[in-house]
Parts: structure tokens; sequence; C-alpha cells
């Protein structure tokens, strides 16, 4: 597979998503995100627009204005981004549910800061981040940002089965309660998350959703805004009110007023852990390494959450004792309890992703402050990953020389970083630009001085 056709995926799945834009803004989109791949350094426009170069053919205001005034909607381009790139991956995966035999996927919840500076920045305020420097009272960390609610879908394909790719694809700007109007009214990030999970299966009804999120999430509006077929699994308090199964009968002596809707009131979670019996030991697949867990699962009733759905607890220990117990529930009691432990376990991709976004394509760096370009310069950060991502499933496939190369204190090297995607893409994309765009009729003086000032820029940005 040679550089002009694995260019050609990278522009054939950028333009999938150009639907969502006018003609003349698609092709500004197309531009942006060549420009923000190939940019080393704080996601600005200007940098984006000094790395294209001769290829920014448009006046710099434009590509200013795609973010502030141009007409698009992010909901339509996570929406896009779902059905035109990642059903493909789904489909690969081939992961399916035994009964109805519909793709199964999992889809990831979570929330980050990104720090800003500036009281004039739209919908900034002051979060807590324990992963953030800054300013900290009593162990936590609290600094001037915006509040992003991410959304990721979680895969694992046949050709990597260790390595986790986690796409982002939904976003949700928090904002406070007192920067709210009529026009935005306030959200509780719960409900951001629920509202996330009915778009995906909007977008891709014929999917089953499996969702994880952290113990925030785990609350009434959460489990009650879930689409139909969809389960979640979550971390639950260790002193939480559980109870038996109704009996569907009255209590005894008792012969007015309805059945009773729980049963009976159940031990604490902490307290149920001292049982010696009914443990069984699962193997589970944790940073591409397979570890052993004790587990012992209860079905009862979370009434508090879940109400009359019967939901099965979980408690996680380590039989080494290196960690303290961990306690999950899913809201479908038909889920076995390897499958909810995986679940939980694989949850930390999200955050891995996260900060890939921050460290390598400048989620955290952007520097719009009104409010559409904070609304969407951040999050097509995240975008561009997914696309990273997606265009490295499929052309590592066709190129070998894309797969990620031993080094001396790493000779047996298999599993590709984000970083190694990101290179492999970079790479590709200098060597068709160098070498491709600067050959034909021009003098060799002039594909040299072209030459010399694209490797001199690429060197003063590395430094």
């Amino acid at each position: 597979m040679d550089a002009t056709a694995l260019v050609s995926a990278w522009n054939a799945l950028v333009h999938h998503l150009a639907c969502v834009f006018t003609r003349p803004t698609a092709a500004v989109w197309e531009q942006l995100a060549l420009g923000w791949v190939l940019h080393r350094g704080p996601a600005t426009v200007t940098g984006m627009i000094r790395t294209l170069g001769p290829l920014a053919e448009r006046h710099w205001t434009v590509y200013h204005k795609f973010f502030y005034r141009a007409s698009w909607s992010l909901s339509d381009l996570s929406a896009q981004l779902l059905t035109k790139v990642i059903y493909p991956l789904i489909l690969r995966a081939a992961q399916r549910n035994g009964r109805t035999g519909k793709p199964v996927v999992d889809l990831h919840i979570d929330d980050t800061t990104a720090g800003r500076y500036g009281r004039h920045v739209a919908h900034a305020g002051w979060f807590k981040d324990a992963s953030c420097s800054g300013p900290a009272y009593k162990g936590t960390v609290i600094h001037w940002a915006h509040n992003w609610v991410v959304g990721a879908v979680t895969l694992r394909l046949p050709r990597w089965p260790l390595v986790r790719w986690v796409l982002p694809v939904l976003f949700a700007l928090y904002r406070k309660q007192d920067d709210c109007n009529g026009d935005h009214p306030f959200q509780t990030r719960q409900q951001m998350a629920a509202a996330m999970v009915r778009q995906a299966a909007e977008a891709l009804p014929g999917v089953i959703w499996r969702v994880c999120v952290d113990g925030q999430y785990a609350t009434r509006d959460m489990v009650a805004g879930l689409p139909a077929g969809a389960n979640l699994v979550s971390r639950i308090r260790c002193d939480a009110a559980l109870h038996d199964l109704p009996t569907g009968r009255r209590r005894k002596g008792c012969r007015r007023g309805p059945v009773p809707k729980k049963g009976k009131r159940l031990v604490k979670l902490k307290e149920l852990a001292q049982r010696t019996d009914g443990w069984k030991t699962i193997t589970v697949s944790h940073q591409g390494r397979q570890v052993t867990r004790e587990v012992l699962g209860i079905v009862c009733l979370w009434y508090h959450v879940c109400r009359a759905t019967p939901v099965r607890v979980v408690i996680v220990r380590d039989p080494d004792g290196r960690q303290k117990d961990d306690y999950f529930f899913c809201t479908d009691a038909t889920v076995g309890e390897q499958e909810i432990v995986q679940r939980a376990t694989d949850r930390w991709g999200i955050e891995e992703s996260i900060q890939e976004a921050k460290q390598q394509l400048g989620f955290e760096n952007t520097r719009g402050w009104c409010s559409k370009t904070v609304n969407r310069q951040a999050p097509l950060a995240m975008v561009l990953v997914t696309l990273v991502k997606a265009w490295y499933a499929s052309a590592a496939l066709e190129e070998p020389r894309l797969l990620p190369k031993g080094t001396p204190w790493l000779p047996d090297k298999q599993r590709p970083t984000f970083l190694d995607m990101l290179s492999a893409l970079r790479g590709v994309l200098w060597r068709h630009r160098i070498f491709e765009h600067n050959s034909g009729n021009s003098t060799l003086a002039r594909q040299v001085h072209k030459l010399l000032a694209a490797v001199d820029y690429v060197l003063c940005a590395a430094a």
C-alpha cells in the first residue's frame, strides 16, 4: 500500500464527516483537519494555518470563522462519526448478542476538565480535577476550566485482541446553574450522560449498548434515562440500601394495602464481603495482561436508584490482597459476574483517551473564548483522535511498516500506542506532501527549496 493510498484512506475518513457542513465549510474542515494533525504544539488556528502553508487557500479569517460563525452542529457531527466511521469498526469487531444476533458495543462515559485562562472565556468556572496541577485544598485540585462530559465507544478488534480501541464520539459541555438560561436549561452531568446514550441509540438503533460509568453517575436520572435495550455497569456504594426481591405476597397478618415492592433489607456490602462461601475465581484482561480476581455476586433490588428493576451486585476481591475490595452493579441481572468486572476494568480506557487528546492534539490548549467556539473547538481534538485510530486500524493491516517498531528497552513491542498511530499518520502525510506535491514541471531548484522549507518547519516545531 503506497503513500498515495494511505493518504486517500485518511482523506476518505475526513470526507465522511463533510456532509455535516455546507460545501465551502466542508473544504475548510478538511484543511483544518490536516493542519491540526500535522501541527505540533497548542491547538491554535494560527498554528494550523502556518502548518498548512500554501495549502491554506482561503483567507485566514475564514478558518477562525469556522468555529464561531459557520453553520454546523456538533451533535450532527457525532451522529455522522458513529454511522460512517465507527459502525464499520463495530461490524469488524464481530461481537454480537447470542440471543438476538445484534452487534454489542461498549459505551464509556466520564467527565474531565480542560484548564483555561481569563475571566472572559465563556462557560468557564472553578472545577475540581485530581489529575491536573494547580492550587490544592485538602487534597482537592481546583482550577479555572471547562468541564466536559465525554462518551467513547470501546472495541476490541481481531488483529489486536489485547488492545482497547477507545473512540471518543459524544461530547457535552457542563454549565453551572447560574450560567444557564431559557435557551440552554440547566442539566446535571448525569442527565447529560443519559442523553448521550439516547443519542447513540438513535444514531445506531440496531446496536445493543452496554454502558459503563463512574460511581458519580450511578443515579436515578442516569438509570431512568437509558433507552430500551441498554444496560449500565457502575460502582455502587458499600453502604447502599439493598433489598431482597419482592415475594409478591403481603406480609403475614396484613390483609389490606398494596403488595410490597421490595423484600427484606439486606446487610451492607462490607458485611456481605466477610462471607467465606459463594466466591468464584475469574480471569479478566487488565492493561493487556490476564489477572485473577475473586467475585461474589447477588441479585437484589437497589430501590433508591433502580426502583423495582432487579440488579446484579458484584463484590470483587484481589486474591493477593494488594487492592481494596470493589463493588459494582449492573442494571441487567442476567449479565454474569465476569462480564461486569471486565466492563468495569475496561472503563479506564476513556481516561487514557482523554489524556491522549490533551497531550497530543491540544484538547486543553484551544484559545477560543466566545460561546460557539468554546462548544465546538475542543471536541474536534477528540474527533481527530477517533479518526486517527480508525485510519490506523485499517491502514496498519495493509501496510506492515506502520506497525510499531521495537526499541532497545522494549524490543518486542507489539501493541501500538496512540502516539505510534499519530506518528505513523504524520509520517505518511509529510512524505506525500513533500515528494508528491513537489513533482511535475517545476524546476529542481524550486523543488529543493520547498523541500528544505518543509523539513525546516518540522525540525523547528519538534525542538
